[in-house]
């Protein structure tokens, strides 16, 4: 599915609504007068209040999870790095499986980020690093009793933390505010839209400008947080920082003493 051209479909649709909201605000409005208009005046302000604040509440904490998720993508290839090098601590005997296993891992790692997009494809990528992560725990554990016990116990903590990281990354791909959130933040829009058209009706204007204006601005804000929470699938994407992860899977080459013959 292109989510893109579903984001962006929603998006001309929720532009519609808006315009249809201030045509019916309009209606509303020629049946007021100057009297109950200066009595709503408290009211509206409070709804557009609440509306701002909404909006920039919500736009704050979509940027803030976006920038989370790419910041436990920088911790999770810094882990990665580290639990590498710590191989060279542990027996010789026991490090070129080692080295492969963590090389299939990271692949693994590489194809999840790829297929975010897809939920079927995606849990199911998951799985199977979930499988090689038993696969280098289990080598891990037999590998650190071969080994003195302070190098066992450093490279031992890396493999954890690398495992630790890959599953505070994977939750937060899946963390998002409710959707009652969204939905009420699109309600709340199309009241606003509806008291602007009846102000312009009991101000007898009919400016297309300002309509437009609302329309475009509010649609902006919206298709904008939600392109935040989703950076995987929308216009604005972290896939540049997976360049870390692929340039760490480059560098994961076996050492000259291990390839000598």
């Amino acid at each position: 599915m292109n989510y893109s051209l579903l984001l962006a479909g929603l998006a001309v649709l929720f532009f519609a609504l808006l315009l249809l909201a201030m045509r019916i605000g309009k209606r509303l409005g020629h049946r007021a007068d100057d009297k109950s208009g200066a009595g709503a005046a408290a009211i509206e302000a409070s709804v557009f209040a609440l509306l701002g604040l909404l909006v920039a509440f919500t736009f704050s904490g979509a940027a803030q999870r976006m920038a989370e998720r790419r910041n436990l993508l920088v911790l999770e290839v810094n882990a990665i790095g580290t639990a590498w090098l710590r191989i060279d601590m542990l027996n010789a005997t026991d490090q070129p499986k080692l080295r492969k296993q963590f090389r299939r891992y990271v692949d693994g790692r590489i194809e999840y980020y790829s297929h975010v997009s897809d939920l079927g494809q995606r849990e199911a990528i998951a799985g199977r690093v979930g499988a090689l992560q038993k696969e280098i725990w289990t080598t891990s554990m037999s590998a650190a009793r071969n080994t003195v016990p302070p190098f066992a116990a450093s490279y031992i903590g890396a493999v954890n933390d690398m495992f630790d990281v890959s599953t505070a990354q994977t939750v937060a791909q899946k963390v998002h505010p409710p959707v009652a959130t969204y939905a009420f933040l699109v309600f709340l829009a199309l009241v606003c839209a509806c008291l602007i058209g009846s102000k312009l009706a009991v101000a007898q204007r009919d400016s297309m400008l300002h309509q437009l204006v609302y329309a475009v601005v509010m649609t902006a804000a919206i298709y904008i947080i939600v392109d935040f929470e989703f950076p995987r699938i929308g216009t604005i994407r972290i896939d540049q920082s997976d360049a870390l992860l692929a340039a760490q899977r480059q560098s994961m080459v076996d050492p000259p003493a291990a390839t000598a013959p």
